[in-house]
């Protein structure tokens, strides 16, 4: 790598991370509250002070839709209760209140980014490390995660984990880590199944269908490492099976309920598929579900400037998130996806299959399964 590259790397990557810690700052002390405002919050910590003062062990985890009151056991709930065993961990470690639950969360949530950076940055280098710190630090998901103890805010933290975990197990040289990448693939999809019920239906089977491609080329080998990652995933269910068959299913009834409830109101009903196809970096993706009038709504709909300012670095995200994809899915599919390294063009290509099936399976799988979630 030329100096003067090299130095240009160096400067946007420590500009980033100074930029990432004052948003992150700035953003925690603009939103300390002693308790949650929004309703799943509030759900969620009532629920997670029902497990202390009970003394109960979480077996289940949020509720798929919100209940009528706080503590209604009517409604269902997602299998597994990994979000409320971390969140009773970053309660009791934050001095027993909200707020020191959230700054743990903050915690927890830069350390795993970071270990993702330290990652791209051994197994790409310096100018990849420094593009990715500069998106990454203005990303709103990645903002928005680390500000708030809420479920979904878990799924996107655990994937800076789960994305080296592929790619080492895919392309470790070393038999060793191969082995261990093989079992830690499907107990970390296992946890952030627990935290967002939709995951049963995107990226676990995703990963299902990617290693059934690779069969011959190297799941077979790799069987029985996976075999292990799979006992072990049962194992964190294990709680909520065995409470299942003492109370004749009744969680699991619950859930079909719920789909029988869905499939009635809805003929179907597609995923986020824009959470997928465009991770916008300066806003987040909800102002989609309401349509372009709500979009300019929210933009337009009031006197000040600064929101017709943001608005326009919104377009050019977007803009941007779609030339790139675009790009991208042009080069694959016209075999033009290469570079001077013959592994990297490989990896690359591989990582692409990955994200194709992952996109075909969220759609499908979450509109045959119509729970809702």
């Amino acid at each position: 790598m030329a100096k003067k590259q090299k130095l240009i790397s160096i400067i946007l990557a420590a500009v980033s991370i100074i930029i990432g810690i004052f948003l992150r700052l700035y953003i925690f002390n603009k939103t300390i509250v002693i308790e949650p405002k929004d309703m799943d919050g509030k759900y969620q910590f009532y629920q997670l002070n029902q497990y202390i003062n009970q003394k109960k062990f979480p077996i289940e985890g949020v509720f798929l839709n919100s209940p009528e009151t706080y503590d209604s056991e009517d409604n269902a709930r997602i299998p597994g209760g990994y979000f409320y065993i971390s969140y009773i961990a970053k309660y009791f470690i934050g001095g027993k209140t909200f707020e020191g639950a959230r700054f743990v969360n903050l915690i927890t949530t830069v350390l795993l980014g970071a270990i993702f950076l330290f990652w791209v940055y051994r197994r790409f280098g310096l100018t990849t490390f420094a593009i990715m710190t500069a998106l990454m630090s203005v990303n709103v998901y990645f903002l928005g995660a680390g500000n708030s103890t809420w479920n979904p805010n878990i799924t996107l933290a655990f994937s800076f984990l789960f994305l080296p975990v592929l790619y080492e197990y895919i392309y470790a040289e070393s038999k060793n880590k191969k082995i261990i990448c093989g079992i830690l693939l499907f107990p970390i999809l296992a946890l952030i199944a627990q935290c967002h019920f939709s995951n049963f239906f995107s990226m676990i089977p995703a990963l299902i269908i990617f290693l059934i491609t690779r069969w011959k080329k190297d799941t077979k080998k790799n069987l029985i490492s996976l075999i292990a990652g799979v006992f072990i995933s049962f194992l964190t269910y294990l709680p909520y099976l065995i409470y299942q068959i003492q109370n004749n299913f009744e969680g699991i009834l619950k859930i079909l309920k719920r789909k029988s409830e869905v499939d009635a109101m809805t003929i179907i009903q597609p995923p986020q598929i824009y959470s997928i196809l465009l991770f916008v970096t300066n806003e987040s993706g909800n102002k989609y579900v309401g349509g372009l009038k709500d979009i300019l709504n929210h933009y337009f709909g009031n006197n000040s400037f600064i929101y017709i300012y943001i608005f326009a670095f919104y377009v050019l995200s977007i803009a941007l998130a779609i030339f790139i994809l675009i790009y991208s899915y042009k080069h694959f599919f016209t075999k033009k996806m290469t570079t001077e390294n013959e592994r990297e063009t490989n990896e690359l290509k591989d990582l692409m299959i990955f994200y194709l099936v992952y996109i075909i399976a969220s759609i499908v799988f979450y509109m045959h399964a119509n729970i809702g979630a």
